[in-house]
C-alpha cells in the first residue's frame, strides 16, 4: 500500500483493504483526517485489523491508525510494539485503552510499559494538560509529538531520561512544567531543561480553587483541583448562569494550566437559567445530581471522552434527545429520572445502567447495541418505554458466489435495523451490486462489502465481509471501461518511408451498472487507457493533431449549462499517462473537433523507435466551464450495461528527429556528460531531471529512456559527477531505469549509486547498540541519510550525510519506497517499506538471486536487481571483481581501516547482530554487527 499522498486530502471515512496488501508505506494514508476506520480482508496473511487499525497478522506490531479516529484505541493483549508517531495525526484521539494481560499499561488515557517506568505514547488529542505518575522515569521517543494543545505537565515522580523527539519544539518553549518541591528538585529541573523545557512551576496542591478562566477572568466556574492534578467545575456566581453555558477545557492556578476532567457533584442544580451546556472533549466525569433540577435544560452533548454519570446527574430536566458515546461506562441511580420531554435515547456502547435509571420517564425509545439487552431491562418499568436493540454481524468466511448468481450477504450473520435507522452498503462496483442484503454479481473479481448502519446520519456500527466472485462465461459481459479492441488501437509506424500515419479508431464506453462509470457514484469523469506503439527502426514520432466524428453522443449525454450546446464544448479529452497537464481537448462539434497541438506540447506525445506510450482518454462529466459541462442522461444509463458509442477519434502522428536538451554546462554540484556521441553532450542536473521525469511518466515509451537505459549497463558511455557540500567531488553511477517506486505510486525515472565511498570515515548503523531489531527503517544511518526521520533512541539526529548533499540536488531527489526486513529471524516473504531519498542497496538488489532464499524467503524481496549488477554476478551470488575494484577509495582515505567495506540496508538473516555489507573481496553476503564502521555508497532517485 502506497503512501505519502496516496489518499491525501480527501473525504474519504473508511477503506477496505484486499487480502493481496504485501506491504505497508510509512507515511501511508498520511493527510486523510476524514478516515475513521481501516479494515483489510481476513484473508490477508500478513496483516490483521483491529478496532479499526492495521496491525500484523499476530497484533504483535501497530502499524497505521487511521487519523480520523475519535474517542479510545484499544490495543489487543498480544502488541508489543507500538510506535508512538502513530498517534501524532489524530487530533480526535483521546485515549489509548489495554486489557488487563496486556504489555502494557493505561493510566488517564496514556499508554506506559507494564511497570509505568516508561511513557510511551500519548494521543494527540489528550488535551491541554497531562499528570506523568510518581513510577515514571522515562519519556519514550515520539511519546507526545502529535499534542500540539500541550500547555502544561505535571511530573510528579523523577523523569531521568527525555528522548529528543518526544516533544515537539513549540511544546518545549511553551509549555509549563509543574514539579513538585523537595530536596531534589534541581536535579528533576535539570533534566526537563535538557531535554529544552524552559518555563518551570511548582504545582498547585489538590483542593486549591479558582474562580478565574486561563485568560485570568473572574466568572461564576469555579474549578477545584483533585487529587489527580485534574480540575472539577462547578458553579458558584451570584447570579445564575447565561443560558448558553459553555465550559473550558482547561484553567490555571498558579500560573499552570491543568485539564478539566469533572462536572462536580451538584454542580449546577436547580440552574433554571440553564437552556444548554457545551462540555469540553476532556470531560471523564459527571457526578452526582450535577445537573439536576435544570427544568429548562434542553440540549447537552457528551464528549467522546465522558466514563461516568452520577446518580440524579439530569434528573427532572428538559432533555428530549440524548446520545450516549461509547466511553461511558457507568450511569448512576435516577441518572435521567423525571425528564418528561426525553423522547429519544441512543446508545453508541454497552454501559452498566442503573434499574431506575429512566425512572418517571414515559414512551423513551432506547436504542441500544444488540446484545446489551440485560443491562437496560431493569431500567424499563412498563410505562411505554421500550428498547430498540440495532446491530449487524457479517461472517468472517468469505462469501463465495459465480458471477450471474445472487447470496445472502447476512448468511451465517445478522442484522437488527429498528426505524428509523438505517441501513447502507459500501462496496467496489465492479464485480457485483448489493441491494437490501442480496449481493447481485456481475462478473469476476473480488469485493469487501462493509455493511453500516446510521441513525440521523450519525453512525453507529459496521461490518465488513468479504465476497469472492468466481466467473461464469455464460452469464457476465467482461467488457472494460473502454472496450480495449475498439478504443485508440497502437499506431503502427510500418516503415521509414511513411513520414505520417492517421489512426482511426470508434471510442465506446459503459455507462450503466458495469465494469466501468456508475451512475450510483456519478464520478466527474470517466477515462479508460490508450495504447500507441511505434512499429519503425529509426523514426521517432508524435502526435500533430486530433480529429473527432459523433457517434450519436448526444443521445445518452447531455449538457447542464443552457448557453452551450453539446457540440460546442470539449467533452473528450487525450493525454499522457501520469500527465494530465498535457491534456488536448476536443468535441465533436465544429470548432472543437479539429485540434493542431502546438510545437511546445507535441513531444509529451513522442515515442522513439519501436517504442510505446500509453495515454489516457477522457470524457469530461465536469461543471469545469472551460472544458464541458455536461451529465450522462439518467434514464438513459440507469441499469444499462451495454456499450455506449462515444465518438470516431482520428490521431495524425508526424516523424521527428529527437534530440536531448543539454546546456552544455559542468555545474560543480552535479552534471552528467555523454561522452559516446560527438561532440561530446553536457546535461545540468535540471536537464537530466527534466529526463528523469519524463521517463517517471512514460516508461519505456519516453523518448529518454533508450539513452539512459545505455547508460545503466555501460558506465563507460558517460560521466556523472556531483561535488557535495564535505568539499569532495564523487562519481556516480546510473544503476537503474524506471526501477524504484515513488511515493506518488509512479516509479522513478533514473536511479544513481556513488562509485566511491562517502566521506573519509566509515559510519555505523547504529551507535547505541549492537543490533540490527527494527533493520534499515529504524537505524541511525538511515536516519543520518534522510531529513526529517527522528528516530535515533538516543542522542538527535544529526542527519550528518544528508546535510552534505548540495541544496538542488536535495530539491530534485524522490522519495522512494524501499523494502526492508525488520526481523532477522523472520522466515517469511513479508516485508514493509520505508520512504528515503537517500538509501542503502539490499542484497537482492545487488545479486540475481538470494543464497538464502530457501529458508529466508524475505531476502529475495527486498527489491529486485538493478540493471547495472545485472550479468556480473558468479555463480555463488558473490560480485567479485566488479564490487571489490570500483569501490576503491581515493588516495586520502586508503589507509583508513574502513578500506572498501561498505554497507548493505539488509539485515543478517543469522543473527540479531548484524547487517549485511559487500566486504574487500566483492562479497555482498558479509556481515558484522550494527556498531561497526564501515564504508557508504549512497544511492538516490531523480
Amino acid at each position: 500500500m502506497r503512501g505519502g499522498g496516496a489518499f491525501t486530502d480527501s473525504s474519504v471515512e473508511s477503506l477496505s483493504l484486499p487480502e493481496t496488501i504485501q506491504h505497508i508505506d510509512d507515511g501511508a494514508l498520511v493527510n486523510c483526517p476524514s478516515l475513521k476506520h481501516v479494515q483489510i480482508s481476513p484473508k490477508c496473511e500478513g496483516f490483521v485489523s483491529f478496532d479499526d487499525m492495521l496491525f500484523t497478522k499476530d497484533y504483535s506490531q501497530l502499524l497505521l491508525i487511521p487519523e480520523g479516529k475519535e474517542g479510545a484505541a484499544s490495543l489487543p493483549d498480544q502488541t508489543t510494539l507500538v510506535p508512538a508517531a502513530a498517534f501524532s495525526r489524530c487530533s480526535s484521539l483521546s485515549r489509548l485503552l489495554v486489557g488487563d494481560s496486556a504489555t502494557f499499561t493505561s493510566y488517564d488515557g496514556i499508554l506506559y510499559s507494564k511497570d509505568m517506568k516508561t511513557l510511551v505514547a500519548c494521543p494527540a488529542g489528550v488535551g491541554a494538560s497531562i499528570v506523568i505518575p510518581a513510577e515514571t522515569e522515562t519519556i519514550d521517543k515520539d511519546a507526545l509529538a502529535g499534542c500540539k494543545d500541550l500547555a502544561s505537565i505535571t511530573a510528579l515522580g523523577t523523569v531521568q531520561k527525555i528522548d529528543p523527539t518526544a516533544f515537539t519544539d513549540e511544546t518545549k518553549a511553551t509549555a509549563v512544567v509543574a514539579l513538585p518541591a523537595g530536596q531534589d528538585y534541581e536535579a528533576r529541573k535539570a533534566t526537563w531543561e535538557q531535554a529544552g523545557f524552559k518555563n518551570f512551576a511548582e504545582p498547585a496542591k489538590p483542593g486549591s480553587t479558582t474562580n478565574q478562566d486561563s485568560a485570568n477572568e473572574a466568572t461564576g466556574l469555579t474549578y477545584t483541583l483533585l487529587d489527580d492534578y485534574t480540575l472539577s467545575v462547578s458553579w458558584q456566581g451570584k447570579d445564575d448562569p447565561e443560558a448558553d453555558l459553555e465550559i473550558p477545557v482547561s484553567t490555571e492556578i498558579n500560573g499552570v494550566p491543568y485539564r478539566v476532567s469533572t462536572i462536580a457533584e451538584n454542580a449546577f442544580a436547580n440552574r433554571g437559567s440553564l437552556t444548554s451546556i457545551k462540555l469540553p472533549t476532556t470531560i471523564t466525569t459527571i457526578n452526582n445530581g450535577a445537573f439536576a433540577g435544570c427544568a429548562n435544560l434542553s440540549t447537552i452533548e457528551f464528549p467522546n471522552t465522558l466514563r461516568e454519570i452520577g446518580e440524579r446527574a439530569f434528573e427532572a430536566t428538559s432533555l428530549k434527545d440524548i446520545w450516549l458515546p461509547a466511553s461511558i461506562e457507568s450511569i448512576g441511580s435516577r441518572a435521567f429520572a423525571s425528564c418528561s420531554s426525553l423522547n429519544r435515547m441512543v446508545a453508541l456502547g454497552t454501559p452498566e445502567v442503573a434499574s431506575d435509571v429512566l425512572a418517571g420517564c414515559t414512551n423513551v425509545s432506547i436504542y441500544i447495541p444488540s446484545g446489551s439487552e440485560d443491562s437496560w431491562n431493569p431500567g424499563l418499568p412498563a410505562d411505554g418505554n421500550h428498547l430498540m436493540p440495532y446491530g449487524i454481524t457479517l461472517s468472517e468466511e468469505p462469501l463465495a458466489i459465480e458471477a450471474g448468481q445472487e447470496a445472502n450477504l447476512l448468511e451465517g450473520g445478522s442484522l437488527e435495523v429498528p426505524d428509523p435507522i438505517e441501513a447502507s452498503y459500501s462496496y467496489a462496483a465492479a464485480p457485483l451490486s448489493v441491494d437490501a442484503g442480496t449481493v447481485s454479481a456481475k462478473k469476476a473479481g473480488t469485493s469487501d462489502i462493509t455493511a453500516i448502519l446510521t441513525l440521523d446520519d450519525v453512525e453507529l456500527t459496521r461490518a465488513t465481509r468479504t465476497v469472492e466472485v468466481s466467473p461464469n462465461p455464460n452469464a457476465e459481459a467482461d467488457i472494460a471501461l473502454f472496450d480495449a479492441s475498439t478504443s485508440l488501437p497502437g499506431a503502427y509506424l510500418a516503415n521509414p518511408r511513411d513520414l505520417q500515419i492517421n489512426v482511426s479508431a470508434p471510442t465506446q464506453v459503459i455507462l450503466g451498472e458495469g465494469s466501468g462509470y456508475d451512475v450510483a457514484t456519478k464520478p466527474d469523469c470517466a477515462t479508460g487507457s490508450a495504447v500507441f506503439k511505434n512499429n519503425s527502426v529509426g523514426l521517432a514520432v508524435q502526435l500533430d493533431s486530433i480529429a473527432c466524428e459523433n457517434t450519436s453522443t448526444e443521445s445518452f449525454i447531455e449538457t447542464n449549462d443552457p448557453a452551450r450546446s453539446l457540440d460546442t464544448q470539449s467533452i473528450f479529452s487525450l493525454y499522457p499517462q501520469n500527465n494530465e497537464g498535457a491534456a488536448v481537448d476536443f468535441g465533436y462539434g465544429a470548432g472543437v473537433n479539429n485540434v493542431t497541438l502546438a510545437e511546445s506540447d507535441k513531444a509529451a506525445f513522442g515515442m522513439g523507435p519501436e517504442s510505446w506510450a500509453s495515454y489516457t482518454f477522457r470524457l469530461n462529466l465536469t461543471n469545469d466551464l472551460a472544458l464541458a459541462n455536461a451529465q450522462v442522461i439518467e434514464g438513459v444509463a440507469n441499469g444499462s450495461s451495454d456499450p455506449k458509442p462515444l465518438a470516431t477519434v482520428m490521431c495524425t502522428f508526424e516523424s521527428f528527429t529527437f534530440k536531448p536538451s543539454g546546456n552544455g554546462t559542468k555545474n560543480a554540484d552535479f552534471y552528467l556528460e555523454d561522452i559516446s556521441v560527438t561532440p561530446n553532450q553536457i546535461y545540468s542536473l535540471d536537464d537530466v531531471k527534466t529526463h528523469a521525469k519524463d521517463i517517471s511518466r512514460k516508461g519505456t515509451g519516453s523518448l529518454y529512456y533508450d539513452m539512459y537505459a545505455a547508460f545503466a549497463t555501460d558506465d563507460t558511455k558517460y560521466v556523472c559527477k556531483s561535488t557535495w557540500n564535505d568539499g569532495r567531488t564523487y562519481d556516480l553511477r546510473i544503476i537503474g531505469v524506471f526501477h524504484d517506486d515513488k511515493i506518488s505510486g509512479s516509479k522513478a525515472g533514473l536511479t544513481f549509486q556513488f562509485k566511491n565511498l562517502f566521506g573519509t570515515e566509515g559510519y555505523q548503523m547504529n551507535s547505541y547498540e549492537k543490533t540490527n531489531a527494527g533493520g534499515w527503517g529504524t537505524s541511525e544511518l538511515r536516519a543520518n541519510m534522510n531529513p526529517g526521520i527522528d528516530i535515533v533512541p538516543y542522542g538527535e539526529d544529526t542527519n550528518t550525510i544528508w546535510s552534505q548533499v548540495p541544496e538542488d540536488l536535495q530539491n530534485s531527489i524522490e522519495v522512494v519506497k524501499k523494502k526492508y526486513q525488520p526481523d532477522s529471524q523472520e522466515n517469511t516473504s513479508t516485508t514493509i517499506t520505508s520512504n528515503d531519498k537517500l538509501f542503502l542497496a539490499s542484497y537482492s538488489e545487488l545479486v540475481e538471486a538470494s543464497y538464502w532464499a530457501s529458508d529466508y524467503p524475505w531476502s529475495a524481496q527486498e527489491g529486485t536487481q538493478y540493471a547495472y549488477w545485472h550479468g556480473k554476478v558468479d555463480q555463488n551470488n558473490n560480485v567479485n571483481e566488479c564490487l571489490k575494484k570500483v569501490y576503491q577509495k581515493d588516495a586520502e582515505a586508503a589507509a583508513s581501516s574502513v578500506g572498501v567495506i561498505w554497507w548493505e540496508r539488509s539485515v543478517n538473516p543469522n543473527t540479531f547482530l548484524s547487517f549485511l555489507r559487500v566486504n574487500s573481496e566483492g562479497n555482498p553476503g558479509d556481515n558484522n554487527h550494527a556498531t561497526s564502521f564501515y564504508g557508504v555508497c549512497p544511492c538516490f532517485c531523480l
